[in-house]
């Protein structure tokens, strides 16, 4: 049977007609030719049993050892043990930067063989297909795999990861230009972490970002709600340039939106805005103070001309 090659080094076996293997070293490993299903599901065993001290030192042979494992017992091997070396298969890949490609196939092909063993599985290797090409920028495989488990209701993860999930979702839905949907996303994103005071980056950062998917689809009083709150968070951080940044887009919004409402509060947000900067320019110096409080002054000065015309 299959044995042990010098690390790094690919092995390849081949039954001979007497029965005993000849081996080689190469750069792929050569499919074993087999006479029988048990000979072939030992081999596969074998070749797997390789890729698994290889996992950490050479994830590269390992997963070549994989594959031929998943290709010779394809037909020898119980179904849940290929289902086992297909998910280890997609840890190898997972593990190798720049392989989303790969991983996402990999992950869509472990998916559908656990399946019909366990729907937790399945369901978890169809995100991590669908984390793989969102980060790849398949954009629209992406947002089509996250939605089979979303729409089933499915939350496989503790909260904080579901509201990365979502993100990532709402992102590939953003450059889709499907902004209400991704706002929808982003709104139960920062929902799963509301109020944890371990995750307050995370949501504002998740809530600036439905905020900003609301402006784009015209729902201007639920972005001035989503802009307010993020600066609010991003204030608790003490994170003043995307605060001030949340400030003015509500400013923008209170002027034009929302009913372009007359006790005019983007002039009181621009203001206390203003106030609040020269302040920390006073205590506080920083060029990043110095760029907001100017943009703030100049943005005030715009936004006054624009009421007066």
């Amino acid at each position: 049977m299959v044995k042990n090659a010098p690390d790094g080094a690919r092995v390849g076996s081949g039954r001979s007609g007497n029965g005993d293997y000849s081996f080689q070293i190469d750069v792929a490993v050569a499919p074993a030719v087999t006479t029988t299903v048990a000979e072939q599901a030992e081999d596969a065993l074998q070749l797997a049993e390789l890729a698994a001290v290889r996992l950490v030192d050479h994830p590269q042979d390992a997963e070549q050892y994989l594959r031929q494992a998943l290709s010779i017992g394809a037909t020898a091997l119980p179904a849940e043990h290929l289902a086992r070396l297909s998910s280890q298969l997609v840890i190898v890949l997972s593990a190798q930067p720049g392989r989303e490609y790969e991983l996402a196939d990999a992950a869509l092909t472990a998916a559908a063989r656990w399946e019909p063993i366990s729907a937790a599985d399945a369901i978890h290797l169809t995100f991590v297909a669908a984390r793989a090409c969102h980060r790849a920028g398949r954009h629209s495989e992406a947002a089509a795999l996250f939605e089979q488990p979303l729409a089933a209701g499915e939350q496989p993860y503790p909260p904080a990861e579901m509201a990365i999930v979502r993100r990532q979702y709402g992102e590939s839905l953003r450059k889709l230009n499907r902004f209400r949907d991704a706002a929808q996303q982003f709104v139960e994103a920062a929902r799963l972490v509301y109020n944890n005071p371990d995750r307050v980056e995370l949501e504002a950062e998740l809530t600036w970002a439905a905020a900003s998917a609301l402006d784009c689809c015209g729902e201007d009083e639920q972005a001035v709600v989503a802009f307010l709150r993020a600066a609010h968070l991003w204030g608790t951080l003490d994170r003043i340039g995307p605060r001030a940044k949340c400030l003015r887009s509500a400013a923008w919004l209170q002027l034009y939106g929302a009913e372009m409402a007359s006790d005019r509060p983007w002039l009181t947000t621009m203001r206390d805005l203003r106030t609040e900067l020269e302040d920390l320019a006073e205590t506080s110096p920083s060029p990043e103070v110095t760029t907001e409080l100017l943009n703030t002054r100049t943005q005030l000065a715009d936004m006054q001309r624009d009421e007066d015309d």
